[in-house]
């Protein structure tokens, strides 16, 4: 895909930003993460093994102050073109230079977002607790907007293989032994190099992004490349200005605490019990746990949130015994929608009352229904109550990462991309 004229730019760009030390990387990162701490922000910041090996006290430092350093493979190399097996290795390699090092790891992101589900079946239970692999993307910009440089905001296009925000939600989800914590592109590359935006540009794209996300309650993980962290910081400040004003509030967030609370929700539950008029829900869940509800009077232990949903101040509710304020789906429900919706929050009946539900979606409107947006948005149009567990912790509406593929800290180390394999 790096045909000549995309490699005559990048190799353009990539002389103008490294140099043959570390040092120049090195002070617009350092300057980056001290302009993100202001605004209560940490990034995330993938680094390949190779990286970490050569340059661990100034990684070490990275994590001293604050920032998580994800796994980033060995080598920087597209592990999607590896035998399984040899990209297994690559991972476990990094991972024993990330721990000679004293660099926790709780997470990866392949290069060029190239894991495939074969990679991801063969990693064992417990070797990372999230990956970052999955690529959304937002229609904010538009890509014929590239003229010239088009081969800039092409290339990145064609390795993320994103799927569209109008079809899935962007939050995570369970696959095989870990949480995938979805990004979010265009990224800056894309924006600042193949559309040559400049801060204004980029700032309202990624606003853009937010205010979707918020809208919608999902998460906004902000994608860029510590190449450009001084090109991108005046943006990234805007775009963290503009999310502490937003209510209900924005979690900003690390990918690490992403997947811990994703773990943590996954084992949220009610207990149900019935009387001949009433029901009692008593919710097991964590002190940080968003209880909504909607369409039901909870006796004044409730408070206004967003639009119809009040948020309980309690983990006990005495409510009517009818219509059930949960999601009612047919026994023969995939197993794949029932999962999905378990992890949205919501509490689901399958059983015989399952009709009795506020909210039914029968098997013809499964079957019409053929994208996850429009069974969220089929469930949140419906007009009965509705008690649910929320996505996000401590009454946030919706959460937000800036994360940063540190790839290389001189020329040397892209050059070494040529010697990999």
């Amino acid at each position: 895909m790096r045909r000549p004229g995309y490699v005559r730019r990048r190799a353009a760009i990539l002389w103008d930003r490294y140099g043959l030390t570390p040092s120049k990387a090195a002070s617009r990162i350092e300057s980056l993460i001290a302009t993100l701490a202001e605004h209560g922000c940490a990034p995330t910041l993938p680094t390949p093994g190779q990286v970490v090996q050569r340059y661990p006290k100034f990684i070490r430092h990275l994590q001293s102050e604050g920032a998580e350093i994800a796994l980033h493979g060995y080598h920087h190399v597209d592990l999607g073109a590896y035998p399984t097996a040899e990209a297994e290795e690559q991972l476990r390699k990094a991972i024993e230079i990330f721990s000679q090092h004293g660099i926790e790891a709780y997470g990866f992101r392949c290069p060029y977002l190239s894991c495939t589900d074969d990679l991801l079946d063969a990693l064992p239970q417990g070797m990372f607790e999230y990956s970052s692999n999955r690529a959304i993307w937002w229609d904010v910009v538009s890509p014929s907007d590239a003229g010239s440089v088009a081969p800039l905001f092409d290339v990145p296009q064609a390795f993320y293989k994103a799927k569209s925000a109008l079809e899935v939600v962007c939050v995570p989800c369970t696959h095989s032994n870990m949480f995938e914590i979805p990004v979010c592109v265009p990224d800056d590359l894309q924006l600042h190099d193949g559309l040559q935006l400049g801060t204004e540009g980029m700032t309202q794209a990624w606003s853009q992004i937010l205010h979707r996300t918020h809208q919608r309650g999902e998460l906004f993980t902000l994608l860029f490349h510590p190449e450009l962290a001084s090109r991108c910081e005046q943006s990234l400040v805007a775009v963290l200005g503009e999310a502490e004003r937003l209510h209900p509030s924005v979690w900003i967030a690390r990918l690490r605490d992403i997947g811990s609370w994703w773990q943590e929700k996954s084992s949220f539950g009610v207990a149900i019990s019935h009387s001949a008029e009433t029901m009692h829900l008593s919710f097991v869940c964590s002190e940080r746990a968003t209880i909504l509800v909607r369409g039901l009077d909870a006796g004044g232990s409730e408070r206004a949130w967003d639009e119809s949903y009040y948020q309980l101040s309690t983990k006990e509710l005495d409510i009517p015994a009818e219509p059930r304020p949960f999601v009612g789906l047919p026994a023969s429900t995939p197993e794949q929608t029932v999962s999905f919706l378990q992890e949205q929050g919501y509490i689901l009946d399958s059983g015989e009352t399952a009709t009795s539900c506020g909210t039914y979606i029968d098997a013809a409107t499964l079957a019409r229904v053929t994208t996850e947006v429009e069974l969220i948005n089929h469930i949140e149009a419906s007009a009965g109550p509705l008690v649910r567990y929320w996505r996000w912790p401590d009454g946030a509406k919706s959460a937000m990462c800036v994360t940063g593929d540190l790839d290389a800290l001189t020329l040397l180390d892209y050059a070494s991309r040529l010697l990999a394999r």
